[in-house]
């Protein structure tokens, strides 16, 4: 079963490889999203990157359950709960995401066939890709939906195709897809306590790293709604987290 959690990754490195037809052991920075707040696999091998056959391979290592246990079950003993998540489904399979970036379309690590529609325009996707599944429905930004999960997976198989920056980008079916808006907090009646761009410091495991503000979003939740901001660290990891885990460089 799938267990819906935040947990630190580390920052993608969208680099092409070299004719686009040599497997390589991926950088250890970089990932597969499953959902958007959960443990996600490590990236050990990728191929024809930016081509008509994309394809990285991804499996969860001890390492990042580590990190996830040390921030978000610290009342757990460490040992108890990394071996809780490793024995997961998830961290028992690789999992494996293709495209055809030329086209337009991708296999994510669900298995399913999707066609690239656009770029979302609005709320926390702004600017990022859109998909259409095999009955034709746009795929949802939400967390059931899990829209944003394939677009990330496409930025790391298609990176240079991921990057809508132009006024014209185009969709497979030429349609021209709006670009994206600048980087900024979406519309909401909740206050940011920090800012897009900021320098902060991030709760990760027992210290404190150094770290940038990179975007907020709000979490709809049962309980309410919060803000949320995703960070980069100089240690190299990335998360979504709360603010009750940033901090104010002094």
């Amino acid at each position: 079963m799938r267990t819906t959690r935040m947990m630190w990754t580390t920052v993608a490195t969208l680099l092409p490889l070299l004719g686009g037809a040599v497997a390589a052991a991926a950088s250890s920075s970089e990932w597969l999203s499953l959902c958007s707040k959960c443990l996600s696999p490590a990236i050990f091998s990728k191929s024809g990157i930016d081509t008509a056959n994309a394809t990285a391979q991804a499996r969860i290592t001890r390492e990042d359950a580590a990190a996830w246990c040390e921030n978000w079950e610290p009342q757990t003993p460490r040992q108890q709960c990394v071996r809780l998540q490793m024995s997961s489904d998830d961290a028992k399979k690789v999992h494996r995401a293709t495209a055809d970036c030329v086209a337009g379309r991708i296999t994510p690590v669900d298995g399913q066939s999707y066609t690239l529609a656009g770029y979302w325009t609005s709320d926390v996707g702004r600017g990022r890709s859109r998909w259409r599944d095999a009955r034709g429905r746009i795929v949802g930004q939400d967390n059931a939906s899990n829209g944003l999960a394939i677009s990330q997976q496409w930025e790391i198989l298609c990176p240079a195709r991921s990057r809508n920056t132009g006024a014209a980008a185009s969709s497979p079916g030429g349609a021209k897809a709006a670009a994206p808006a600048a980087a900024k907090a979406p519309p909401s009646t909740l206050t940011p306590e920090y800012r897009i761009g900021q320098v902060v410091e991030a709760k990760y495991g027992r210290e404190w790293v150094r770290a940038r503000v990179t975007g907020i979003r709000e979490a709809r939740r049962p309980d309410g709604s919060r803000l949320e901001y995703d960070v980069s660290l100089d240690n190299g990891r990335r998360g979504i987290v709360p603010a009750a885990m940033l901090r104010a460089v002094p």
